[in-house]
């Protein structure tokens, strides 16, 4: 628990000073109707009545239709702990602490209710926005004209600031940091906003994560074109494009998993769930980003590259709204997401990719897939469903069974075509490639291993990246590749 903030003004508001604060950005680092939005419209029967309600009531009505007492949690919702220990304090010194918020009435309810710190309540009902002017007058009206304090953050609580005694302010920037320095010594309260945006935004984005699309270059490497520079530049622009493509789609996640990344141990920081970043910012840098990646691919790549890039975002949506509520249908569309990188990358080169690469790729990124839930399902009791997915901690052993398997198909193919003619054809020392073998099957079960003894974080794929082993394993194979293109040798196995 931080330490109580002290006042910064000449003089404190005395005990019959009646204190008034905000919701969204004050006491809580995001706002909960833009985030009961992003919860209604996974659900289209809710459609209709929204609507309905905004051509009624407006942006009241809306916020009034999008209560879902089943979905709200409170104690979910990142406080801010420096205006939390402010109103614990004006509590101790005996004030009157209202809630005074634009968001609906039930939503500040709730939070009323969880935190236990307020005498009164003033919000949004139907027909009545409570914000900027309309807040004023509430607040005039509720502290029978004498003298308050107000703790905001926006720009529509300037008239409050300036109507009030005291004035506390949460981020200020912009016209609101002006409102801060002219309110001089009646400032109680500056406390920090939820940090910079653009780095909150970037963090969302998953750049370490970009690393899974290096398989965009597979096809290059296995065609053995790598010193052509029209194909490797076409390889670099896939590379960029997915990589965007695929930020735009981890933004999309995560807003539509705040409150399980919530209540996951690591996934409660990331930005969304700690409010870093506000859901509405998230979802113009979603669309933002999505455009700009298509743009990007049509203007510079072959249009079956585009093509490509708009099947993998419609996969990837149908896989955050719909599909990874299912269990194994979910970990299937993950395998086909990363094979698609693979054909992707085909694509942008002009490549024909091989069927013996696609069903490796399937059944290898299925086997990781299983992994991952393996992993979070470790996390969990036997009687525990994972959060927003549909599986249970009893079927752990289940889902090890299934990922093993997996990779065992994946190392059979890999056997198959190493016998091949397709193989012996295409490399002069295709002997040299049975050594890939052992090195997969060594690589794959170690990290099985590793996951039952708890040494794996939560992505899989991560862990291969930064492993120094599996780094070691993964440049090995690929000399051994190159090796077995470029070098001659009589066969020894018929």
């Amino acid at each position: 628990m931080n330490a109580a903030p002290t006042s910064l003004a000449s003089s404190s508001p005395g005990a019959d000073t009646p204190l008034y604060v905000d919701l969204d950005g004050t006491l809580i680092r995001t706002d909960a109707a833009q985030e009961l939005l992003i919860e209604a419209l996974k659900t289209s029967s809710r459609w209709p009545g929204i609507l309905r309600a905004a051509r009624q009531d407006g942006r009241s009505g809306i916020k009034h239709a999008l209560w879902d007492e089943a979905g709200f949690r409170p104690e979910l919702l990142p406080y801010n702990d420096d205006v939390l220990s402010y109103l614990r304090q004006a509590r101790e010194q005996g004030r009157r602490v209202i809630l005074a918020t634009a968001a609906d009435r039930r939503v500040a309810e709730a939070v009323s209710a969880h935190l236990a710190l307020f005498d009164g309540i003033l919000a949004s009902e139907p027909g009545n926005n409570l914000k900027g002017a309309a807040k004023l007058e509430a607040i005039r009206a509720d502290a029978g004209g004498a003298p308050f304090e107000y703790l905001g953050d926006s720009r529509a609580d300037i008239p409050i600031w300036e109507a009030a005694g005291w004035a506390g302010f949460v981020a200020p920037s912009g016209a609101v940091e002006e409102t801060r320095r002219r309110t001089g010594d009646r400032a109680t309260l500056v406390s920090q906003g939820n940090g910079s945006l653009v780095r909150g935004l970037w963090k969302a984005m998953r750049p370490h994560q970009w690393s899974k699309n290096v398989l965009v270059f597979v096809p290059l490497l296995l065609s053995h074109q790598y010193g052509h520079a029209g194909m490797l530049f076409a390889a670099l622009m896939a590379f960029v494009c997915v990589s965007i493509l695929a930020s735009s789609v981890y933004l999309a996640n995560d807003l539509v998993d705040i409150e399980a990344d919530r209540r996951h141990r690591t996934k409660r920081n990331r930005p969304f769930a700690s409010g870093a970043v506000l859901p509405v910012q998230g979802v113009a840098a979603t669309v933002g980003l999505a455009t700009l990646a298509l743009l990007l691919a049509f203007a510079t790549l072959p249009p079956k590259f585009g093509a490509i890039l708009l099947v993998y975002l419609a996969m990837t949506t149908a896989y955050s709204f719909v599909l990874k509520r299912f269990s194994t249908i979910d970990t299937i569309v993950l395998g086909m997401l990363y094979t698609l990188r693979i054909v992707a990358g085909a694509a942008a080169c002009g490549i024909a990719v091989s069927s013996w690469l696609l069903t490796f790729s399937l059944f290898f990124f299925v086997s990781l897939a299983y992994l991952k839930r393996a992993i979070e399902l470790e996390r969990v009791e036997e009687a525990t469903k994972l959060p927003s997915r549909n599986y249970w901690g009893a079927e752990l052993s289940t889902v090890r069974a299934f990922g093993i398997a997996n990779a065992a198909a994946a190392m059979l193919t890999l056997a198959q075509y190493m016998s091949s003619a397709t193989a012996s054809q295409t490399y002069g020392a295709a002997d040299l490639l049975w050594l890939v073998l052992p090195l997969m099957m060594f690589w794959i079960y170690r990290t099985w291993m590793w996951a039952c003894r708890g040494k794996i974080g939560d992505d899989p794929v991560i862990f291969a990246v930064t492993d120094r082993i599996s780094q070691l394993t993964l440049a090995t194979t690929v000399l051994l590749v190159i090796a077995a293109r470029y070098l001659t040798m009589e066969p020894m196995i018929q």
